[in-house]
């Protein structure tokens, strides 16, 4: 896999906090705009049109053409294109993690991960990326065992291709919230434990 540059850490993210206005009306985050909207809606059309555009592709290609070396290369360019979407752009505008592995000299492999610091997603943007991402890997899935029954192995060729790329970013992903996790955590218990020798220090002053 090609190595990825890390975004600047200095780059600036929207990030909002909902506050609730009462029963019955909707709530609004402190920027002022409704909980429910989007706040990367280009975004958003992208990662799904990318995602939808590929299975459609793939499910609707032999309709409109029988020939195979067309749809392949229809298929696999949407396939590249939202592979690179979701890696590059919508992981980190839509849940604020990113992912990129890197090969050093010795020709080992290291996953590098990065999450956007005092980063809140917005909640309906989070629930697109995180739920179109398992639903489409179950969907090439299925798409798999199809061709596989259908002894179509051409086609197949394309879901393994797809089922690789879908994979990548979601074992990306996961393993990139797990260490955002981990880091958070880390970070509480740090500044719990400078607060605890804050306080056992005034503790002693005040006994000498």
């Amino acid at each position: 896999m090609s190595q990825s540059v890390p975004p600047s850490s200095s780059s600036p993210f929207e990030a909002g906090a909902s506050q609730s206005q009462g029963q019955g009306q909707a709530q609004d985050r402190s920027d002022g705009k409704p909980q429910d909207t989007l706040d990367h809606p280009l975004t958003v059309f992208f990662h799904m049109l990318f995602r939808v555009g590929a299975l459609a592709a793939y499910m609707l290609c032999t309709w409109f053409s029988s020939n195979f070396v067309l749809n392949f290369v229809v298929i696999i360019l949407l396939l590249s294109l939202d592979f690179w979407t979701v890696k590059n752009i919508s992981g980190r505008l839509l849940v604020g993690l990113r992912w990129w592995n890197e090969v050093s000299d010795d020709g080992e492999s290291k996953w590098r991960f990065e999450s956007k610091r005092n980063y809140t997603p917005n909640p309906r943007e989070s629930r697109v990326f995180w739920w179109s991402l398992y639903i489409f890997m179950g969907l090439w899935v299925f798409m798999a065992l199809i061709a596989f029954i259908r002894f179509e192995f051409g086609y197949l060729l394309i879901v393994i291709v797809a089922l690789s790329l879908n994979t990548a970013n979601v074992v990306g992903y996961t393993k990139c919230q797990k260490d955002a996790t981990k880091h958070m955590q880390s970070v509480a218990t740090s500044y719990l434990a400078q607060g605890l020798q804050h306080a056992v220090g005034l503790v002693g002053f005040g006994r000498g």
